[in-house]
């Protein structure tokens, strides 16, 4: 691997690092922003990593076999998420002890563990590896663009079959719960990969080039996505199934990518892109371990009955600074969690 392709940009970082706080921050916060807002937010932070895969790959052109992704995303997502799947569990026997949380929570959290559900935020980490392994097998087969074509066909299938059939005949029983959990991580891995493909496709084309783009063409790129995906959530002009939730799910992430390529290297740049480099960090630990310990102080050391209101900003707040330690912690002797040597 050349020096250049081991570079890291800091825009596509700076726009992860805006994904996983906004993630952190909708986990948070109840009842404070406006619900067009939240549902603005909830649409883009998660497909930004996808975006983002898709981009890096298309900047450096990789050439790497499904087989070679698979063996080294199992170190860089599999290895966390087993090691923070049983971190996140420790911490359920501690709740059990402490009488703070019921049995049946710790159960359903191994099982989630072991069907690749996810605990909390985990989902996300099988998911990714799904989406870029589907992605990789059809951008290096022969029949790129048929393989595409069926694997998209089959996307929306299995997408349609899942959210408007099988979700609407099940309620909300245990049975229900534990067959529907290893279904996740497959149809959601599926939604993935086409997102992961629009990120190549234009990370190829413009991704190392965007950093000596005109600012102001690069501006007027950045106000139009966002005022079209903030449109579409306030008042569609059309719904057309997938369409609508592909261009809300990509053009903010490509939207933020613009922005920060034009205010580079600035402080505002490089607080969010150290979030992005970090952000397997707050993802894996925001939800699962520090909320958990927030809400606990705030019921039983504060006493309020009801997490909600301007103060759960405030424990947002407190839950990035409480993280600062944790990225030091992580990245230095507990590395071995990150999959990193």
């Amino acid at each position: 691997m050349s020096a250049l392709q081991k570079q890291r940009y800091d825009y596509i970082d700076a726009t992860k690092g805006v994904a996983i706080l906004c993630i952190a921050f909708l986990h948070f916060e109840q009842g404070v922003i406006p619900s067009w807002l939240n549902v603005w937010i909830g649409m883009f932070m998660i497909s930004a990593f996808y975006v983002t895969s898709g981009w890096v790959t298309g900047i450096y052109n990789s050439s790497i076999t499904a087989k070679e992704l698979f063996r080294k995303r199992i170190k860089q997502l599999g290895v966390p998420y087993l090691w923070f799947s049983l971190l996140i569990i420790l911490f359920d026997v501690l709740w059990v002890i402490l009488g703070l949380m019921d049995n049946s929570i710790l159960l359903r959290d191994i099982y989630k563990t072991i069907v690749l559900r996810g605990i909390g935020t985990l989902w996300f980490l099988p998911v990714l590896l799904i989406g870029e392994y589907v992605f990789t097998l059809i951008k290096n087969s022969k029949r790129k663009w048929m393989w595409a074509i069926i694997g998209l066909g089959t996307t929306l299938l299995v997408n349609y079959a899942y959210n408007s059939i099988w979700q609407p005949i099940c309620d909300n029983s245990e049975l229900y719960k534990i067959i529907d959990a290893p279904m996740q991580p497959i149809v959601r891995g599926l939604y993935a990969w086409p997102i992961i493909a629009v990120g190549y496709i234009l990370g190829k084309r413009w991704g190392k080039s965007i950093l000596g783009m005109n600012k102001i063409k690069l501006l007027s790129i950045s106000a139009l996505l966002f005022a079209i995906s903030i449109i579409l959530i306030i008042k569609p002009p059309f719904n057309i199934y997938y369409i609508n939730g592909l261009l809300g799910n990509t053009l903010p992430a490509i939207a933020f990518m613009c922005l920060f390529a034009v205010f580079s290297n600035n402080i505002i740049e490089k607080f969010f892109a150290y979030w992005g480099v970090n952000s397997l960090i707050l993802m894996c630990t925001h939800f699962s371990i520090t909320m958990e310990v927030l809400m606990a102080f705030d019921k039983y050391i504060l006493h309020h009955p009801v997490f909600e209101g301007p103060r759960t900003i405030i424990y947002f707040v407190i839950c990035i600074l409480l993280t600062y330690p944790l990225v030091w912690l992580f990245n230095g002797k507990l590395k071995f969690m990150l999959g990193r040597k």
